[in-house]
This record gives C-alpha cells, structure tokens and sequence, in this order.
C-alpha cells in the first residue's frame, strides 16, 4: 500500500451520477450528470469507518472506481457512485486502471471492458467503448476479474435503470412485469386499499407545518448495496508486490473461516455495509432510509455486493418482493424478512401503509377510520390512535435533558422526539449489526420513516397530514428534498415539565 498517493476517504457518502437527461429519483438531490462521457479511474483509497474517531483510529484500504461525469470529478468513495438512467440511454465509458494489476469493469448483459482489453486492463492502460443501457431494474457493476477478489476489494456499484415507457395503466420499475406486479402499481395511488399516489406520481404540495416546498417525488426508489470489510484482509491484498494475484480461494477462507479474534487479528470482515456506511451514518443517510407518508410507495433496490448472506427485516410495513436477480415475480410475496445471498439482487416494494399494529376497523393497517384510546389518568377523553399525537411530544431522554459540548460549557438538549418514529430496518444474520466484532447496532442497519399520512381526509385534517419530526430527521428530509434549513418545521419545543 505504500506504492502511491491514494486518496483519502471520509464517510461523505455514495454519490449519483446521471447518464441522459431524464433522473428517475434516487433519494438524494444531489447528482452529477454525464450525458457524453463517464471517465472510470480504477484506483486505491484508505476509508474512514464507522467507528472511527480521535480514539479509535478506524480505517480499511480499498480499491475503487473513481468516475469524473463529463469532466466533472464525482466525489469518491466505496462502492462507486451510484448510476441512474432511463432505458434506452447510451453514453462513452472511458476507462484507466492506475492500480498494478489487471482490472476490469462489467455490467452483466450491457457492458464488458474485457472485450475491448481481453485478459482485463492492463496496468496504465486507458480503454473506451459505449455503455447502453437495455434492462429496467438494478444491476451491479464490478470488476469480475479475479473473482471475487477485486470485487470485494471494493470494485463495485449500483446501476439502476428505470423504464422509459409504461406497460400498463401506471408504470413499474420493470420492462416485462407480470400480470400481478402490474396490478399491484395500478392498484397504487387510486384504489380504496391503497390510496394515496401512485408510484410514478409526485406531489408539490407545501409542507403543512411550515409552508415549505417538501414536496413528495415520482419514482421513489432507493439503494441498499451490501457489502462486508475486513482491513487486515484488504491491507494484506493490498501489500502484494506489483503484478502478483491473490489467490480466491485463500482470500474467501480468510474472510469466512478464520477463527473469531478478540484483538481483531483475523481476517473475517469487521464491518457490515450498506451503501459504504454502517450505523448512525446509513440510518441517517437520506439515500438509504425511506422518508414518505402514508399513501406514497417506494422501491429498494437490494444489492449484495459481497460475501455474507443477509435477511433484510423491516419494520412497519410488510413489504412486496417484486424481483429476484432481475426476473419480475409472477406472484410477489408479502413478507417482512427475506434472505439476499451474495451476488444477488432482490426489489422491496413497500406500499407505505399505515403500520398495521395501529388499531383500526379492520385491524390490518389500512386506511380505515382508526379506534379509540382507553381512557387513562394521563389521557382520560378517548381520541382515535393514529395519528399517534399523544407521542408527538414524547421526548427521550425527558426533555431539559442535558450534556455539555466538547467546549465544556454549553449545554445540549439530549431530549430526542419519540415519534412519528423511524421504524428499523436491520439483518437478521446478527453478526452484521457489529463493527469491529462489538458495538451492537454499527453494523448493518437502516430504517422507514413515516413523515405524515396522505389518508388522513377522513379524520378531518385534509388532503394530507405532516407529522412533526425531531431535528436531525428534519435535517435528512430537507436534505432529501433540497429545502435549505431555516429552523424547526416542527414548531416550538414544548417546556420540559
């Protein structure tokens, strides 16, 4: 690792880059667009993760791809950025490989550098070729060359293609859906069991509590590329001497059946990635928790880049798997656990309904007329429980809650809203809710978070409700949205009692 300047990585998060001029919505405003050239510099990186700190000094060496989207440098990280475009969109890749070794770049029936580099791209060597995108859905990029190696070093990325046309009344997120999937994305938006928007339907209304322009976008999609990190591992590929090769089957007896180490001198992974971030930074990343009201479905692309397999289990809603390895379901299942093995790719649709535990005329979530509270000494006049507005000023700790800043005098509220809560998202192979074989909830984890309910008309509180949310929420929804922040939409914080 001592061969080059490589570049330094912090936990910024994966940036989009957009081929054409049309950005299907990817969870975050932020995109850079390549409508001639996608310049890929095949390099390496130290990282930064997630719990590193002034104490803990906590990095993993990578190799990367780091793209410049016509002429314009994407900030790097690992994955790669992730690639938006619609069907039919085709632009030039041009290719460097500055690493010692060759590497490759592929896309699974759209894209091979090796037929323009057979035996993969040599040390210094530059390749060029056209990149058409021809399949609606996700798909992996990675370097397939020495397998899977190169791929777990860090060589990969999402690529999510939506269609350019619809197949039936509304669209999906697929070319050739079945007969169900298709009825289910009618169905959104405009039937009494899932009313609200459809899918490929946005909404600019002003956000009730302020009046601001958060608006709810179409074609809600989101990303969550798995991936496993072991540092002693990928600093032991990464001191090789140039040229030499790491053998795959060493390398994946390493990583999955060294024996647990203590002191952290194994080389099974020691952090559990989504999207590159792992803990606090993937469950607040705008483009890797869902934020939406009731009434507004989305789509996760699930990706698993590595070598670990994961049971992605949601809370809140049950969820539609729609597609498994690019193949629509013919009949999606409605679960809320589905198990993601390494190198396959599995669609959530998750209708973003009222979580079914909220008691209503039929018990299951929909957007009946809810039932009343039991009267308490707290609450004695029964009210419908959802909206759940008795938790919208419950604070955590109790609000006048304090600790002193790093300055050592002033003082910070640590009272945290309690609802409308950010329901979890975490893996049920439980080892992966760890960094570094201990800090539990660091590891693989994300969420869904309820913003405010489209159905609420029924109760008499309009076209849509917004909930109040607690700040650092707040901060990732404008975020999302592109609203600058001017203070708390939420409104005052009531007095502690």
């Amino acid at each position: 690792m001592n061969r080059r300047d490589f570049l330094k990585l912090s936990a910024a998060g994966v940036a989009t880059l957009v081929i054409g001029s049309r950005l299907p919505f990817l969870g975050i405003k932020d995109a850079f667009a390549a409508e001639q050239l996608l310049e890929v510099t095949i390099t390496d990186a130290v990282k930064e993760m997630a719990t590193h700190n002034a104490i803990n000094q906590a990095t993993s060496y990578f190799w990367i791809y780091k793209m410049k989207a016509d002429g314009v440098d994407v900030p790097a990280d690992c994955p790669g950025p992730t690639i938006v475009a619609v069907n039919g969109d085709s632009i030039t890749i041009r290719i460097t490989n500055a690493l010692d070794e060759p590497h490759a770049f592929f896309i699974p029936g759209m894209f091979d550098s090796n037929d323009l580099a057979p035996g993969g791209i040599a040390p210094g060597q530059t390749v060029e070729g056209t990149l058409t995108v021809n399949q609606s859905g996700a798909h992996l990029y990675y370097d397939n060359l020495n397998e899977p190696v190169n791929r777990m070093m860090g060589l990969h990325g999402a690529l999510v293609v939506r269609p350019a046309v619809k197949t039936g009344n509304k669209f999906t997120p697929y070319d050739n859906p079945t007969p169900h999937i298709q009825n289910m994305y009618d169905d959104f938006g405009g039937s009494s069991h899932w009313p609200g928007l459809a899918w490929e339907e946005g909404d600019n209304t002003p956000w009730a509590l302020d009046n601001t322009k958060i608006n709810c976008p179409p074609f809600r999609q989101y990303v969550w590329l798995t991936h496993q990190v072991s540092p002693n591992l990928f600093a032991e590929v990464g001191n090789l001497p140039a040229g030499q090769l790491f053998d795959p089957q060493e390398f994946m007896d390493k990583f999955l059946r060294d024996p647990f180490s203590p002191t952290r001198n194994s080389h099974t992974p020691q952090y559990f990635t989504i999207n590159g971030q792992s803990g606090f930074f993937s469950h607040f990343s705008p483009a890797i928790t869902p934020q939406g009201r009731v009434g507004e479905p989305c789509v996760v692309h699930i990706l698993n880049a590595g070598l670990w397999t994961h049971s992605m289990h949601l809370h809140a809603n049950h969820f539609f798997v729609t597609s498994v390895n690019g193949v629509p379901s013919e009949n999606p299942i409605w679960v809320d656990v589905y198990t993601v093995k390494p190198m396959e790719r599995i669609d959530y649709t998750i209708p973003y309904m009222r979580p079914p535990d909220m008691a209503n005329v039929r018990g299951i979530g929909r957007p009946d007329q809810p039932l009343n509270t039991i009267p308490t000494l707290t609450s004695p006049i029964p009210h419908p429980v959802w909206p759940p507005t008795d938790e919208f000023q419950v604070f955590m700790p109790p609000l006048g809650t304090t600790a002193l800043a790093q300055d050592g005098i002033t003082p910070v509220e640590l009272g945290q809203r309690m609802s409308p809560l950010c329901f979890p998202m975490h893996d049920h192979s439980e080892p992966s809710q760890t960094a570094q074989g201990g800090n539990y909830n660091m590891g693989l984890i994300s969420g869904m978070y309820f913003t405010g309910d489209r159905n609420a008309a029924s109760q008499g509180l309009g076209n849509h409700m917004d909930f109040p949310m607690d700040e650092d929420f707040e901060m990732m929804f404008r975020n999302i949205r592109g609203i600058s922040s001017t203070g708390l939409a939420a409104g005052p914080r009531p007095e502690p009692a």
